[in-house]
C-alpha cells in the first residue's frame, strides 16, 4: 500500500518514539540507572523514525517474498545508518554509536552482523508489527499531523543550535586543557631527564589533572555543559567528539572515577 503525508508523519512519530522507548528501557537495564536516550530532547528519536518509514516505502515492491524482503530491508537499513552516523560526524562533528570492534566494520559506522539484524529486523517489521501500527494510524485524525510536525521541528532547531553551543563549549574547554597539557610536559622535561621516567610522571600528572578538575567543578558547583549536552555525554557511551579527543576522554575516566568511587561505598 501507499501511504498518505499525514501517515507517513504518525508512522514516523510512533516508530521514533517505539525507538527512544527501546533503546532507554535496554540501556537503563544495562547500566543499572535509568538513561535518558534521544538525540533530541523529547522522548523519540527520529534515526528509527527515519529508517522504519525509509525502509516502509522503499520496500513495498518487495514485501510480497520474505527473501526479498530480508535482502532489501539489509540493504536500505544499513544504507541508511551508513548515512546518519556519516551526517553526525560531518555536521556534528561527534559519533553516538561505534562498530569499530565489529569484524568487517566500515569507518565504525556500519558492520555485517548489524546488517543481518537489520534484515531479520525488517521481516518483523513488515510482516508483524507493521499491520497493527497501521490499525492506529488509521484511527488518528490527520490535523495532528501538523502539530506533531511543528513540535519536532522546533526541537530539532533548538538542539541544532544546542549542538553548536556544545561544540564551541567542548572546543574551549580542550584547547584550556591542552595548554595545560603542553605546561606539564615542560615542567616534567625539567624535572626528569630519563625519556622512561618522564612518561611515567606526565602520566600521573595527566591523572591528577583529570582528577583535580572534576573536583573543581564539583566543590564549585560549575557545570560547564547544561543538562541536554551532559546527558548526551552520560548516557551514549560511545559519545566521541571528533575534534576534541582530550574532552572526550576525560568525560571517560571522569565516569571511571565516579563508579571507582561509588564501588568503595
Amino acid at each position: 500500500m501507499y501511504y498518505s503525508f499525514p501517515e507517513l508523519v504518525f508512522l514516523f512519530f510512533i516508530y521514533s518514539f517505539i525507538g527512544w522507548l527501546w533503546e532507554t528501557i535496554y540501556c537503563s537495564i544495562l547500566d543499572k540507572h535509568f538513561v535518558y536516550r534521544g538525540f533530541l530532547f523529547g522522548p523519540y528519536c527520529p534515526v528509527y523514525g527515519f529508517a522504519v518509514t525509509t525502509v516502509l516505502v522503499f520496500t513495498q515492491p518487495f514485501q510480497a517474498h520474505l527473501l526479498s524482503l530480508f535482502l532489501s530491508g539489509l540493504v536500505i537499513a544499513t544504507a541508511f545508518e551508513y548515512l546518519a552516523g556519516w551526517f553526525l560526524e560531518i555536521f556534528f562533528h561527534m559519533t553516538l554509536w561505534d562498530y569499530s570492534h565489529e569484524k568487517g566494520n566500515i569507518k565504525g559506522r556500519i558492520a555485517p552482523r548489524i546488517s543481518l539484524f537489520w534484515g531479520f529486523g525488517v521481516l518483523v517489521l513488515v510482516k508483524w508489527i507493521q499491520p497493527h501500527v497501521m490499525t492506529l494510524v488509521l484511527i488518528i485524525p490527520s490535523y495532528w499531523a501538523f502539530l506533531i510536525m511543528l513540535l519536532m521541528l522546533a526541537d530539532l532547531v533548538w538542539t541544532v543550535v544546542d549542538t553548536a553551543q556544545f561544540h564551541k563549549a567542548a572546543l574551549s574547554l580542550e584547547n584550556k586543557i591542552r595548554d595545560e597539557q603542553n605546561r606539564m610536559k615542560g615542567n616534567v622535561r625539567q624535572e626528569v631527564d630519563d625519556l622512561a621516567q618522564q612518561a611515567e610522571l606526565f602520566s600521573q600528572r595527566l591523572e591528577e589533572l583529570r582528577q583535580h578538575t572534576e573536583e573543581f567543578l564539583q566543590e564549585k558547583n560549575i557545570k560547564p555543559f547544561h543538562f541536554n549536552q551532559r546527558r548526551l555525554m552520560k548516557n551514549y557511551s560511545q559519545f566521541k567528539g571528533i575534534d576534541v579527543p582530550f574532552v572526550t576522554d576525560l568525560r571517560k575516566q571522569i565516569a571511571q572515577f565516579k563508579k571507582s568511587k561509588k564501588d568503595k561505598k
